[in-house]
């Protein structure tokens, strides 16, 4: 089975049931609906800056506590941990960094193994982010820089796909992530990729 969808095509795998059209979790449908929707916008010049824009706001909480809003209507809360807190731990804004970083190369991953028919039994995205210096950010000190120095991102795949098709599809998950992409120029990346089947 095949949808094609102007540039796009996109490869399915009939067998979870007579009908149903879907490969990695991913209703290949309203995939080939979305993308022609998408396509559709970026060709009007009035609408193509919408696409990509995003936005968020932080509201201040007290103490190093912020809610932040997104345009999309989501809601987070970011902590920066100086304090003791009750209840469960809030992630710092630089964990949420890299926790996007994992989350955007993984789904970028997941997306066009799908587009390519290629099947994912599993996926994992490990990420480790060095500080430069802490006490930047804490104003203890001037030197170095508070942001990351370098991040290590580690992906586990399982499938029974050829390990080169596989290490294809996450080059270009590389090369296609925005979150990836935006931090490409600022800090040390490294990356390995290991298959299993």
């Amino acid at each position: 089975m095949h949808i094609i969808v102007s540039r796009w095509t996109i490869f399915g795998v009939d067998r979870f049931g007579k009908g149903v059209r879907a490969l990695n979790g991913i209703d290949l449908d309203k995939l080939g609906e979305a993308l022609r929707a998408v396509e559709e916008q970026w060709r009007d010049p009035e609408k193509r800056p919408l696409i990509g824009r995003r936005r968020a706001r932080a509201l201040w909480r007290g103490g190093m506590r912020s809610t932040v809003r997104t345009g999309s209507g989501g809601r987070f809360e970011v902590d920066e941990g100086l304090e003791p807190s009750a209840g469960e731990p809030t992630p710092t804004s630089v964990e949420y960094l890299i926790g996007s970083l994992a989350g955007c190369v993984l789904l970028t991953f997941v997306y066009l193994a799908t587009l390519r028919g290629i099947e994912v039994q599993d996926a994992e995205v490990s990420v480790e982010g060095e500080l430069g210096n802490v006490c930047n950010f804490l104003g203890l000190s001037d030197e170095g820089t508070p942001g990351f120095t370098r991040v290590s991102i580690t992906f586990y795949v399982r499938s029974g796909a050829e390990e080169e098709k596989i290490r294809q599809v996450f080059e270009e998950a590389l090369r296609r992530s925005p979150v990836y992409r935006t931090l490409e120029g600022c800090v040390s990346l490294s990356t390995s990729l290991r298959v299993f089947r």
